[in-house]
């Protein structure tokens, strides 16, 4: 199979189909929990990957070298309807690579319940590794060729995104969005870091989630997400913090907002755009 193959239309895509029978670890009080979906979908992105290279190791690379892992940079869930489930419900969900390359890979997941659509997800990563041991910092974007060597592209992780990459409206408040305010989060290792040492990409996710339950309230919690949107540029190392900048849009009717994750020294994180509605 060729690195630069488009899976779309060929005659035997990589796909993963799996039923979930909905217990608790899979709910919240609103209905399917976002924080379990994408902690297993990215589990899904990351098999799927693994298949394609023939490889079931934790992390890509030649012996003796840092391992190369997939980081999230972008994740895009739309046609949301995650209230709509309920426990002991059978959740379907459909993963299929759309496209892989010696430097991103592009999943798309679709999970459907009762015949009805509950989430269509897309996820990009791309290929990384440590420059320097132990230092998420050092960060930096590498090719993995076709036996899973990885070659570098001297080129970091960005702190800033760039003008062809940023899908969003930029760090300037937009005309009809307000000010919220920003809260500081302290991530915990137990429970915000994977297993490679890095802030996973739910955990940004969840820091958004505090920050619209501290600002908007109790009547944030009846709200289901229908669209989230993140696009990521850094990590950060055990024991940073996380400014979380919250700007509201829309009425309040439903739950629009845009949140601008650094650290505490103002480089950008993340950029996410989520947008709920009532059940």
């Amino acid at each position: 199979m060729g690195l630069h193959m488009r899976l779309e239309g060929a005659d035997t895509p990589l796909t993963d189909a799996y039923r979930h029978v909905l217990g608790m670890p899979h709910l919240c009080p609103s209905g399917l929990s976002e924080n379990w979906l994408w902690k297993e979908l990215g589990h899904r992105h990351w098999g799927l990957i693994a298949k394609a290279f023939g490889r079931a190791e934790a992390g890509f690379g030649p012996a003796g070298e840092p391992p190369v892992y997939a980081a999230f940079r972008r994740i895009s869930l739309q046609g949301g309807d995650l209230g709509g489930v309920r426990e002991n419900e059978a959740l379907d969900v459909r993963s299929t690579v759309t496209y892989l390359s010696e430097t991103r890979v592009v999943s798309r997941h679709v999970a459907a319940c009762r015949d009805r659509l509950v989430a269509d997800v897309e996820m990009t990563s791309v290929f990384v590794r440590r420059q320097a041991e132990g230092v998420n910092r050092s960060i930096a974007r590498v090719r993995l060729e076709g036996r899973g060597y990885a070659m570098p592209l001297f080129e970091t992780m960005p702190a800033q995104p760039s003008r062809t990459e940023h899908v969003f409206s930029g760090s300037v408040t937009a005309p009809d969005e307000r000010e919220l305010g920003t809260l500081v989060v302290d991530p915990c290792p137990h429970l915000d870091f994977n297993g490679a040492g890095l802030l996973y990409f739910s955990s940004f996710v969840a820091a958004v989630d505090r920050a619209e339950w501290r600002f908007l309230g109790k009547r944030s919690g009846h709200f289901t997400t229908r669209v989230r949107r993140a696009l990521f540029n850094a990590n950060v190392e055990m024991g940073d913090r996380l400014s979380v900048r919250m700007l509201a849009s829309g009425d309040e009717a439903s739950c629009c907002h845009r949140a601008l994750l650094s650290t505490v020294d103002g480089n950008l994180l993340a950029e996410i755009v989520t947008r709920r509605t009532s059940p």
